[in-house]
């Protein structure tokens, strides 16, 4: 069944041939349509379409009959051509592809005659031309070979280049084969064979040894009777072979000869008996009397011995080209091996250094260019002496550094330590003198600030208290054979490095006795003091500013400053043991501290007003108060014709300021403390590199250099800030476990601020090094710095470590009603109060008594608020656990002993201690009645505690009752108004 088309494609076309027409009609017949008829008539309709189609063709034809005929005669005449053609194209093919007579066969047989016989003629011409090659190779062979058994090298191998020669034309027949693979093999033997005895030859021709250079002209080849000479030798060597062997000749003359002589002392010998062998014989000499030029000589002579014997004979381009590369890895060397080792370590040894560079210089400019040529474009060893100031100054100032660190990171002893002196300001050894003016009305005229002070008296001024202690006979610090070469002073005085009067610090305990108070009267003082001499005013020495005359005997009075009774260290004196007595000075804001009593009444809150003004926070972790009061000396007006009385060794002068007629001088008291000797050493070291830097530009060593930038000196006086920088930076790493102590974080402090102080008088001496001023200045601000907050960060551990016990241990102080809470608080405040006390000598051993007392006060202090906090902080106190309490801060009251050092005067424990009297007020307002606590109120004994505080505190002590609302009331009104 027939695919049915959908009706919306276009439909087919109704045929127009009758063909088509029929084919279309049988297509569209079904099985019921088809009949016999139907397809007589589809025969029928076939054959009248036949008939017609004929009819058509003959009408046609009809119609132009003549022409008809013609085309049907042309026609005929086309296929008769046609048959003729065919036929000759026939008889051409025959002709030309018949197997026996045709042309192509016949051309071809030819041709295949004429290829094998030139093949032929090919093999032939070939196989003679590979037969004559391989004669020529047997032939050279055989010469070659013949002449390496007879030992004749030289002509073996000229002879063997050809073979090289012989492989360029190469036959192409032989290319591959086995007999050219032959003599290819035995060519590249013999020809190694000669080459290893050329080799050989060489090798015994020069010889390098670490000692000995052995030159023979003339060699003996092995098994041979044939003999060589050097030039043949090095000329018959390929060029691979001679590249390896004068490299090899280069390096071992370089290790074994000229790096070896200019290190060590050598004496050489030559040895040229024989006229065909020179020998060069290195001898190790002693090296005590040797002169360092010697070693240059020994080069001098080994490259004149190299020119003469082994140069002459290299061949071609190597006799300058070998000569040549030694130049450079010679100056090299000594400048490496021989100058730069031999830069001296002290000023003294430069002159000679001078003469061994200029013999140098001297040595480049001739034999160096007599080896190499006059094309040579470097002069190594002159450019470097053109700067050689300057690589001594980094070459000191390197092994100063080494010394300095080595120095720093040297372990601590505890014991090696010594007494500094501090005046209350910074931590010097330089004591003060502060005239303090009585009379308001004198006019300011009268002082002469308008008179300009002279430079006598400013140096007067700055260098008359350098020596106020002296150092003990016989003592000598380590640091003075720290590797500088020190000119000593004549007398067996000490060294330069004592000049700067850093010895005059060191204290010796057992040399301090504390004078006796003097009984004269104020106007015999006066007398003494009125009829005393002036000093005269001499010109100052220049040696002065660096303190060259400091090693002088310091005059009388300068050690009687020693004699102050309060100049005793925190050792262990008689001051502490208390075995002997001398005159003690109340502290500064020091005050009758009122006793724990109850009632403390009007002379208790006078004290305590007292003490608020004083401004102290209760919260700071160091209290910065004043420090015992000074001595003071009351000078009456000196008669006009009487020379102005003198004070501890000062001229009445102070800073070309007349004094009035009535002036009390306070002497500000000197107080020790404890200092590792290292510190002196370090700035020992300083002073002597300050000193060896300006030695060194004084010096006329380098005249040239003055015009330079930067001046001789300038790199080597680098060195005494960098000293600075390198402890600053080391010591605290290196030795953070052992600063975890407190001694030990304390002496590291002493030792920033001593350092610190004594910068401050370098660089009082120094004049016009401005740079250097710069440098010291800020290593000296760094130092004030670093002591200063590693006092302040060890307290403040301190107070943490004592805050932290008490917070663990007191838990608040809460439930002291409880027996096993109250035992527990108990020893917490006891634990505090044996750590105080047991910190509180080690801190005295160490500090000066001012700073002892603001770091002992504000560790006290820390105690002290923690229980305030806690205490004040409890919403309710029980009349069992009130008396509690105030026995626990009764506890604390022993911490009052470490404020006092007179038992018969009373402590100054307020000066250093701002909590102390509010502590104390609470001890007994923990036991007051109500009335009690309302009476120290109206009478300002309770301005310490806040109104919040004394209201939560009266709020917990007593019931809720109309007295204690009226008492509430009265606080909450505000402390009362002083009149």
């Amino acid at each position: 069944m027939a695919f049915p088309v959908p009706d919306h494609l276009p439909k087919r076309q109704t045929p127009v041939d009758v063909s088509s027409k029929i084919l279309y009609k049988l297509d569209a017949a079904t099985r019921d349509t088809l009949n016999s008829s139907l397809s007589s008539s589809w025969l029928q309709e076939l054959d009248e379409s036949i008939l017609n189609t004929k009819q058509r063709i003959h009408d046609r034809i009809q119609e132009d009959l003549p022409l008809f005929q013609q085309q049907l005669q042309s026609s005929k005449s086309v296929q008769l051509q046609y048959e003729s053609l065919s036929n000759q194209l026939d008889n051409i093919n025959d002709t030309i592809s018949n197997p026996k007579t045709g042309l192509l066969p016949v051309l071809l047989q030819n041709l295949t005659e004429h290829s094998i016989l030139q093949k032929r003629a090919s093999d032939a011409q070939a196989i003679s031309e590979s037969l004559s090659y391989i004669l020529r190779c047997r032939n050279l062979y055989s010469t070659v070979h013949s002449l390496v058994q007879e030992g004749r090298l030289p002509e073996a191998v000229s002879e063997g280049r050809q073979w090289d020669q012989l492989l360029q034309h190469l036959p192409e027949g032989l290319s591959g084969t086995a007999i050219l693979a032959d003599f290819k093999s035995k060519f590249a033997a013999v020809l190694a064979r000669a080459e290893d005895q050329l080799n050989d030859a060489y090798s015994r021709a020069v010889q390098v040894s670490p000692t000995v250079i052995h030159i023979r002209t003339s060699v003996e080849v092995r098994q041979t009777s044939h003999i060589l000479d050097l030039e043949s030798i090095f000329s018959s060597l390929s060029p691979l072979s001679l590249s390896n062997s004068l490299s090899t000749l280069r390096r071992n003359l370089q290790a074994h000869f000229f790096d070896h002589v200019l290190r060590q002392p050598f004496n050489i010998s030559i040895d040229t008996s024989n006229p065909h062998t020179a020998t060069l014989s290195l001898t190790p000499a002693p090296p005590n009397n040797e002169d360092v030029i010697s070693r240059i000589d020994n080069v001098s002579h080994i490259i004149k011995f190299l020119n003469t014997r082994l140069f002459p004979y290299l061949p071609g381009d190597e006799a300058s080209n070998f000569p040549r590369s030694l130049g450079k890895p010679i100056t090299q060397s000594i400048l490496n091996n021989l100058l730069i080792p031999s830069l001296p370590s002290s000023f003294g040894l430069l002159p000679g250094f001078l003469k061994l560079l200029k013999r140098a210089v001297t040595f480049e400019e001739t034999e160096i260019q007599q080896l190499i040529g006059n094309d040579w474009p470097e002069d190594i060893l002159k450019s470097w002496s053109t700067g050689v100031s300057g690589h001594y100054e980094r070459r000191r100032r390197t092994e100063i550094l080494e010394l300095a660190r080595k120095e720093i990171l040297q372990p601590d002893d505890p014991k090696d330590t010594f007494k500094a002196i501090s005046d209350g300001g910074l931590e010097t050894s330089i004591p003060t003198v502060v005239p303090i003016q009585i009379e308001d009305d004198v006019q300011d005229d009268a002082w002469g600030f308008d008179e300009p002070m002279t430079a006598n008296e400013e140096k007067s001024d700055k260098w008359e208290a350098n020596q106020d202690v002296k150092t003990p006979e016989g003592e000598k610090e380590s640091g003075d054979s720290w590797g500088f070469d020190e000119p000593s002073t004549p007398n067996g005085q000490e060294d330069a490095g004592d000049s700067w009067g850093f010895d005059d610090d060191i204290v010796d305990d057992t040399n301090l006795e504390p004078e006796p108070e003097p009984v004269e009267e104020p106007s015999t003082q006066q007398e003494e003091a009125s009829s005393a001499p002036e000093p005269e005013v001499s010109e100052p020495d220049p040696a002065d500013a660096w303190g060259w005359n400091d090693d002088e005997t310091p005059s009388q009075e300068e050690e009687a400053v020693v004699d102050d009774p309060w100049d005793d260290p925190w050792g262990d004196t008689a001051m502490d043991s208390h075995q002997e007595e001398a005159p003690k000075a109340i502290p500064a804001k020091a005050t009758i501290q009122p006793k724990a009593a109850t009632r403390l009444e009007k002379m208790a809150s006078k004290h305590k007003k007292i003490h608020s003004e004083s401004n102290f926070s209760a919260g700071s972790p160091a209290v910065h108060s004043q420090p015992p009061e000074p001595t003071t000396i009351t000078l009456s007006p000196p008669s006009p014709k009487a020379p102005e009385p003198q004070t501890n060794g000062h001229s009445r002068r102070q800073n070309g300021i007349k004094r009035p007629p009535e002036v009390v001088t306070t002497i500000a008291p000197k107080e020790y403390y404890d200092v590792p000797k290292r510190a002196k050493r370090i700035i020992r070291m300083i002073e002597t590199v300050i000193d060896e830097s300006k030695l060194f530009y004084a010096s006329n060593l380098f005249p040239d250099a003055k015009d330079v930038t930067p001046a001789p000196g300038t790199i080597l006086v680098q060195s005494a800030s960098s000293i600075l920088d390198l402890f600053e930076a080391l010591y605290p790493v290196t030795f953070a476990e052992e600063l975890e102590s407190p001694e030990q974080a304390i002496l590291f402090s002493n030792c920033c601020l001593y350092m610190a102080g004594a910068v401050q008088r370098v660089e009082d001496t120094l004049y016009g090094q401005n740079m250097l001023k710069e440098r010291l200045t800020e290593c000296r601000n760094h130092l004030q710095i670093l002591g200063d907050s590693w006092f302040a960060d060890t307290i403040d551990r301190e107070r943490k470590a004592i805050d932290t016990t008490l917070v663990e241990g007191a838990q608040g102080f809460m439930y002291t009603g409880n027996q096993d809470q109250y035992d527990e608080c108990e020893t917490a405040v006891n634990q505090v109060l044996k750590d105080i006390k047991r910190l509180a000598p080690r801190l005295k051993a160490i500090l000066t008594k001012s700073k002892y007392y603001t770091a002992i006060g504000s560790i006290v202090d820390a105690a002290l608020s923690r229980v305030l906090h806690d205490v004040l902080a409890l919403p309710d106190i029980p009349e069992v656990e009130s008396h509690r309490l105030s026995e626990l801060c009764r506890i604390l009251n022993s911490l009052e002993v470490l404020f006092s050092e007179d038992p018969t005067q009373p402590s100054f424990v307020v000066a250093y201690v701002p909590n102390w009297l509010k502590f104390s007020y609470l001890s007994e307002l923990l036991e007051a009645s109500l009335a009690d606590i309302t009476y120290l109120f109206e009478q300002g004994a309770l301005v310490d505690f806040q109104v919040d505080e004394l209201v939560a505190l009266v709020r917990a002590l007593f019931a809720d009752t109309v007295l204690r609302t009226n008492a509430i009331n009265k606080v909450l009104a505000g402390h009362p108004i002083s009149s």
